[in-house]
């Protein structure tokens, strides 16, 4: 049964925002926005580093009326994940192609004992309907159980662990085909871009903080096929600037990543949700789902 109240939860370095969604029907009623900042680090490279201050503020958030049986969503970043694409037989069954998943990941580095594995069925191989793409997932075994801990620690239902990526681009591409649409997040928890069904590519934090032809440079080549669109979102300062960047140099309809249909909000209220809410709202969305 899916969740008919729950609070997306996303974590930075030195900050901490919520969205907390009901759900109406096929769509969804927006009743808080709101964010805390902390004086000290919580979170470097996806990895907590302060749990007890962590948990106090994701207290504070939470400790209101309207909160009341909300069930928590919280993300995995970017950069405790390592993707791959992979081509299985679509006749394996499913103990059979996770063994095959972590022979693969194994070969690539990624050792079972520090990370959990998984996968996503993407559809058949073009030319080859014996076969079926799948996205392989490695994540930080550590990075899972701090958040797990997060939410025994808040006494909240766990109501999705999402990767950062692939939710909050479901989210901003509402129903667009992901072939032709491809997000890119600038954000002071993570740079990072996604084209197609992933995995997603990590940016250096030096690419953002260089400006936006320094950017267009790291990017441009990773944007292939090159996308209709390009969505932005996140809390760099630059983000309009960029986007500009990119429809002059780069011939691509780049823009800010507008508020989806399913969350109920009039078009003047919906453009004064500042960008970086957008995650929160994402994982609020899917632990609804």
């Amino acid at each position: 049964m899916s969740a008919r109240l729950c609070a997306g939860v996303d974590i930075g370095p030195d900050r901490v925002q919520l969205a907390l969604l009901r759900r109406c029907g096929q769509r969804a009623q927006l009743l808080r926005l709101d964010q805390r900042l902390s004086a000290r680090p919580l979170c470097r490279d996806g990895q907590v580093v302060d749990f007890d201050a962590l948990v106090l503020i994701c207290r504070s958030l939470l400790d209101n009326p309207v909160c009341q049986g909300a069930t928590l969503a919280l993300a995995l970043p970017a950069a405790t994940l390592t993707g791959r694409r992979l081509v299985l037989p679509a006749g394996s069954s499913e103990v059979q192609r996770l063994a095959q998943v972590r022979a693969e990941m194994a070969a690539h580095g990624a050792s079972a004992e520090e990370r959990v594995l998984d996968y996503r069925i993407l559809g058949p191989q073009p030319a080859s309907p014996a076969d079926v793409q799948v996205l392989a997932l490695a994540a930080s075994t550590l990075a899972i159980e701090d958040r797990l801990a997060l939410a025994e620690a808040l006494n909240r239902s766990l109501a999705t662990l999402a990767p950062e990526d692939l939710c909050l681009a479901a989210w901003l591409r509402d129903e667009r085909r992901a072939d032709q649409t491809a997000v890119l997040r600038l954000d002071r928890g993570g740079n990072w871009l996604l084209h197609g069904r992933g995995p997603a590519h990590n940016l250096p934090a030096q690419a953002a903080a260089g400006g936006a032809l320094p950017l267009l440079a790291s990017v441009a080549p990773l944007l292939k096929p090159l996308p209709r669109r390009l969505l932005l979102s996140g809390d760099h300062p630059q983000l309009g600037a960029i986007g500009r960047a990119f429809v002059k140099y780069a011939g691509i309809d780049a823009q800010l990543a507008p508020i989806p249909s399913p969350l109920m909000l009039s078009s003047a209220i919906a453009a004064q949700i500042p960008a970086d809410y957008q995650l929160a709202l994402a994982l609020a969305w899917e632990g609804m789902a």
